[in-house]
């Protein structure tokens, strides 16, 4: 008899464990998770831990061009005699097709769960790359999303009834708990155990230190800031983009800059956060969003340097300009440093609606509310079509 639900992945990240655990349980424990090992050394600190609730079974990656494409053995994942097989839409996992086929095959059913296009482009279906999405989302069962903006893209491209959305986040009930602790201690004593400047404003970043996040324009940030308000940068990442900061902060003698490296665990993370007073990312913004905002911090970022093109991960959609953050035209420093300063300014304000687009928008039982509607639907549908 057909009992398991597994989750085919790449890999699993550090901030996918919280929300796998709780999708588990609300399984009854059903939830096993297939996924092999990361492709290099900067993505290790996102994979830490071992799972405490749900099955685990290990898929042998193979990587090909560093991280642009990959061919997985999913044989171990019909092992499981699952019921329905929920995977990583990942145009780069190139057995991907061959695992959808090989499940419908046996009459198991079919989720993909995903961005379902690219941040670089608009969704077109004279791309052969979206030709080939699209075909994979009309292939299965159900399409679940991580936006409402994504489910409305892809619409009409798919079924009906073929999309569902799981609002992407991170463990929010831990988060909410971590505020309030910090809150509870307050900012000052926050900022004097971090050995942070206790007085003045911080910005903060947090996220993979690759060209694309633009981290670099954050210590042109800092310093133009630095002439008007007294100021603090606070970079939390690792990537290939940490030794070129490290070099320009000793280089220009840059003072006030601190750069922590990766910091996976949440409750290590939180003080960081918490103790700024706003989050500043130059380039694309993702999961980040969530995370500054769970944590009482507004963000500032830029909008995308094509209208066409959405630029950001789709999490940008949490964002309300003016609300809970700002967003400063795509290039321009002049911009970026008078966003920053409205935030900076109007901290209060921006904070509060932050927090409280969280708690009204991102908890992390509407996201599991999504997946398991989507996965009930795919199980009636293969035992019917069965």
């Amino acid at each position: 008899m057909k009992d398991s639900i597994a989750y085919v992945a790449r890999f699993v990240p550090e901030y996918r464990r919280a929300v796998l655990e709780e999708l588990n349980d609300r399984l009854n424990g059903r939830l096993v998770v297939c996924a092999g090992t990361p492709p290099e050394a900067s993505f290790k600190a996102l994979s830490s831990g071992p799972a405490l609730t749900y099955k685990r079974v290990q898929l042998r990656n193979t990587w090909i061009g560093g991280q642009r494409a990959l061919i997985q053995n999913t044989q171990p994942v019909f092992a499981c005699n699952p019921s329905v097989v929920l995977a990583e839409e990942s145009p780069r996992t190139l057995s991907l097709p061959c695992l959808l086929t090989t499940a419908q095959r046996k009459g198991i059913g079919t989720l993909l769960w995903g961005h379902f296009s690219s941040n670089r482009r608009a969704l077109s279906k004279l791309h052969p790359l979206d030709r080939y999405r699209i075909a994979l989302a009309r292939k299965v069962d159900g399409c679940v999303c991580y936006t409402d903006q994504i489910a409305e893209l892809i619409a009409p491209h798919v079924p009906g009834k073929h999309c569902f959305v799981a609002r992407n986040t991170l463990d929010t009930p831990q988060l909410f708990r971590l505020y309030s602790a910090l809150a509870a201690e307050g900012k000052v004593h926050v900022r004097s155990r971090l050995g942070l400047p206790e007085r003045g404003r911080i910005v903060a970043f947090v996220g993979r230190l690759v060209a694309d996040k633009r981290p670099e324009i954050l210590l042109d940030l800092h310093k133009a800031l630095g002439k008007t308000v007294q100021t603090a940068l606070v970079l939390i990442g690792d990537g290939p983009e940490y030794a070129k900061l490290l070099a320009r902060v000793e280089n220009e003698g840059l003072k006030n800059v601190y750069l922590p490296g990766a910091i996976p665990r949440l409750e290590d993370s939180a003080p960081w956060i918490y103790a700024a007073d706003a989050m500043v990312c130059p380039g694309y913004v993702g999961l980040n969003v969530n995370h500054a905002f769970c944590l009482g911090l507004p963000i500032v970022t830029c909008t995308s340097p094509d209208p066409k093109i959405r630029y950001h991960s789709p999490e940008i959609a949490y964002l309300q300009p003016n609300v809970n953050g700002m967003q400063a035209k795509h290039g321009d420093l002049n911009e970026l440093v008078k966003a920053v300063l409205t935030v900076l300014d109007n901290r209060d304000y921006f904070s509060e609606n932050a927090f409280a687009y969280a708690q009204a928008n991102l908890k992390l039982e509407r996201m599991i509310d999504g997946l398991v509607e989507a996965i009930q639907y795919a199980e009636e549908r293969s035992l019917t079509q069965g």
